[in-house]
């Protein structure tokens, strides 16, 4: 009862929370919408001695988003492939058109969900919470499937709060600095690597209508450059809001300052509904953003040449991760064939076919990034997850709209957003 009591209490809290991002190939806040050293030998599927999968039969019903077509393409490629390894194994695959939490959560309340499904990152906590997910862990451990593999703030996203993995990331993206290369060849700039040659770039990259950077006013953007000052929106076992800090505010008053110093502007402001139109466009120079832009700029603006460059370092090099999982219910009703099929496609061989045409990043460090994604994938070694706290949409509601305030009121006073933030997320810590 208690779980069929909070799914409906706080489905409007999901809805919010999850912004329909299409998979880990994109992220919040984009409106169109890492090749470290291996972990060592994850199997690409289970190899426990007590647990068989050839000897596993059944059919699978497994639903997600469908983000383009050519997602569809390898998915339908990848379960062709799966079930030519496992022919007792039968995939049904049931995408969810429209609200995807919405649909997700309905299933959840009526004991039906799918055998295997999407969660993205900023979700998982509140199901994980509402106990809907089953714990992968123990299976892993009984079943010989290491999770080592996975880069550490992709995998962390799904993890609880008391304990367990709630899902095994299929992808991942990173926030980067995409940089029109002709722009800044022609001012003489080489790609900046950190905070003080940003505002350098900036300042000479700025003039007229030409901005040197489109940037967001959104949590998803500008929490990146708050840990790169050393700040933080929670403690690490995210019991306490420390929004409230010194570095906090140094950091969002340099980034509130370019938007005052009119070095920066937010694509609205630029007649855009998103940065990477602006960047196609040439209004500006520089956007952050992850591998969703690429897609875009090769259908949109071919012919325009843009580059990644790792995001500038401030105190300290990090980014932030954005990624979505396959789960199992924990009312799932086969999940002994929807854990072949999960530990198939995060293994290594599966994770190779979905992320070597580029269509998304791989979350392992034992799969090679595809040609021109890898400062994406490299930056995933130090990525922060976009994952948090149940309740969370209100936090990130109260940050956006005291930055738009800010913004537009010109100013580069941190207090307003400071006092909004930590108020909202002390809020949210004690629901």
């Amino acid at each position: 009862m208690r779980r069929l009591f909070i799914l409906f209490a706080v489905a409007m809290l999901v809805i919010g929370a999850c912004t329909g991002n299409q998979g880990a190939s994109q992220s919040p806040g984009a409106s169109t919408p890492a090749a470290s050293t291996p972990a060592g030998g994850s199997p690409a599927a289970t190899t426990g001695t007590d647990f068989d999968p050839m000897s596993v039969s059944g059919t699978v019903v497994f639903s997600g988003w469908q983000a383009s077509p050519e997602e569809g393409a390898i998915l339908t490629q990848l379960f062709e492939d799966f079930e030519a390894k496992y022919p007792n194994i039968k995939v049904d695959y049931q995408p969810v058109a429209g609200d995807y939490p919405a649909a997700m959560t309905a299933k959840f309340s009526s004991g039906e969900p799918p055998d295997l499904f999407y969660v993205d990152s900023s979700v998982a906590p509140e199901w994980i919470d509402q106990d809907v997910l089953e714990d992968l862990e123990p299976m892993a451990a009984e079943r010989g499937f290491d999770t080592s593999a996975f880069f550490p703030g992709y995998l962390d996203a799904f993890k609880g709060k008391s304990g367990g993995i709630f899902g095994f990331p299929k992808d991942g993206n990173t926030l980067g600095m995409a940089y029109n290369t002709d722009m800044l060849t022609a001012a003489g700039i080489e790609p900046p690597t950190n905070w003080e040659e940003l505002t350098a770039a900036a300042t000479k990259l700025t003039a007229g209508d030409k901005k040197a950077f489109c940037l967001n006013h959104s949590l998803d953007r500008a929490l990146a450059f708050i840990y790169q000052n050393g700040g933080s929106l929670f403690n690490d076992d995210k019991t306490q809001a420390t929004f409230d800090s010194p570095e906090t505010r140094e950091a969002l008053t340099t980034y509130l300052g370019w938007f005052k110093d009119g070095q920066g502007a937010r694509a609205a402001d630029l007649g855009d509904d998103w940065c990477g139109k602006a960047l196609g466009a040439e209004q500006v120079a520089m956007i952050f953003e992850g591998g969703w832009l690429d897609p875009y700029m090769k259908q949109n603006y071919p012919d325009v040449k843009y580059a990644w460059a790792p995001m500038p370092e401030g105190k300290e090099k990090a980014t932030l991760g954005f990624t979505v999982s396959y789960s199992i219910g924990v009312d799932s009703k086969n999940k002994d064939a929807a854990w072949v099929l999960l530990t198939y496609l995060t293994g290594p061989e599966g994770m190779k076919t979905w992320t070597e045409g580029g269509v998304a990043n791989p979350s392992r460090t034992d799969v090679e990034a595809a040609a021109g994604k890898e400062v994406l994938v490299e930056g995933a070694a130090y990525a922060k997850p976009w994952s948090f706290i149940p309740g969370f949409s209100s936090v990130n509601d109260a940050f956006n709209n005291a930055m738009t305030a800010q913004i537009e009121a010109k100013s580069s006073d941190p207090e307003p957003v400071v006092s909004a933030t930590q108020s909202a997320a002390e809020a949210a810590l004690a629901q």
